[in-house]
């Protein structure tokens, strides 16, 4: 009203300004249908999933079209990587002068490559300063540290779309390889190639081989075992840095039990899930992410699902600081139960995995009732 000329508009007449606001509701209604955000009809506009994740996590729609159109069911992580480092949301990384040299150098020390030819582009920056995190490669300026801050910290809720993308999409393998992508981000370490000991800041190459030898390569190992033991394991290394070190991180007790449920006249069966902390860590839910630039609290998917046919059922995030009692739901009818897992996935720790067989956990409650 007060500037029409910077819309474009010759006044402020109400019939000019009407008219500008028919069109401007149209084609953003257009935008949002044309990228699988919306549905429209003469009479309503109703979301879908990818509306609906955008609004959830506040992301553009041009980011979760994008998702839309380049994840799969078998999606690698260096494609997540390469998906994550291309959302909008990374636009405005500033790529200053002479910065294309500093990438062009990171460029050459890291696992995956980048477009040689878009070195001055604010994705190829995000994606090098992400495998720089995960190498914890040193930056060649402090901008590069305040830029990587700025990176980690939207990357969270971006990767959270994608994870719901992927369930929404009922892909298992998918959705799991996000899961580990978002822990990468927490620990700045390789899933694939780097191991869950060195999430503990006392860990160093002598202590890690020696542990190795042993047939130790998880930090759930090692809370697995009695003080006397690790004690015996660890030899000269200081033993209060490296106890204390493991008081950080928590051991969980998982039971199932598939109940039976009735609501409202619809009769189902559900799993039954305990979870409690056994070690120290109760009461605390503070996450241990000392590469992660912000404090953060512990978070576990359940995902329920089939690892001979990668189907995902469903997927359920949870956070708890003692103990948890939660239900899922089993597919039905059970015949589909052959190959069931639930697992219990970190949102921030690496190697944490938890596995159990709802196939056989069916199998011996069926067992025992018939008994």
């Amino acid at each position: 009203m007060v500037n029409p000329a910077y819309y474009g508009l010759e006044n402020a007449e109400v019939e000019m300004l009407n008219s500008y606001l028919s069109r401007l509701v149209q084609t953003t209604f257009e935008d949002l249908e044309d990228s699988g955000c919306i549905k429209m009809d003469e009479e309503n506009v109703e979301p879908l999933v990818l509306g609906t994740i955008a609004s959830q996590y506040y992301l553009s729609y041009m980011t979760v079209s994008m998702f839309g159109s380049n994840i799969g069911p078998d999606t690698s992580l260096e494609m997540f990587l390469h998906i994550l480092s291309g959302a909008s949301e990374y636009d405005e990384l500033p790529v200053r002068h002479n910065e294309e040299n500093y990438n062009e150098a990171l460029s050459g020390r890291v696992r995956y490559m980048v477009d040689k030819n878009a070195l001055d582009d604010p994705h190829v920056k995000a994606n090098l300063l992400f495998q720089a995190h995960f190498s914890q490669l040193e930056l060649p300026i402090s901008d590069y540290v305040t830029d990587l801050k700025s990176v980690l910290d939207q990357s969270i809720r971006i990767i959270q779309a994608m994870i719901d993308i992927c369930a929404n999409s009922g892909w298992l393998s998918a959705s799991v390889t996000c899961m580990h992508l978002m822990q990468m981000v927490m620990q700045g370490l390789w899933f694939d190639q780097d191991s869950s000991l060195q999430m503990l800041s006392c860990m160093n190459e002598d202590l890690l081989q020696s542990l190795r030898k042993r047939g130790i390569s998880t930090v759930q190992q090692l809370l697995d075992l009695p003080g006397a033991t690790l004690q015996a394991m660890i030899g000269n290394f200081p033993a209060s840095r490296f106890f204390q070190d493991l008081q950080n991180f928590p051991c969980i007790r998982m039971k199932l039990k598939v109940e039976k449920k009735d609501i409202d006249g619809r009769k189902y069966l559900a799993l039954k899930i305990k979870l409690e902390k056994t070690n120290r860590k109760q009461n605390r839910s503070r996450a241990f992410t000392p590469r992660f630039p912000k404090l953060k609290d512990e978070a576990w998917w359940l995902v329920l699902g089939n690892t001979s046919t990668f189907a995902l059922y469903a997927l359920k995030r949870v956070s708890f600081s003692d103990h948890l009692v939660t239900h899922m739901e089993l597919p039905s009818p059970l015949t589909s139960v052959q190959g069931m897992k639930l697992m219990m996935v970190s949102d921030c720790y690496v190697g944490f995995e938890q596995e159990h067989s709802v196939e056989e956990l069916v199998k011996s409650q069926l067992t025992e009732a018939s008994d």
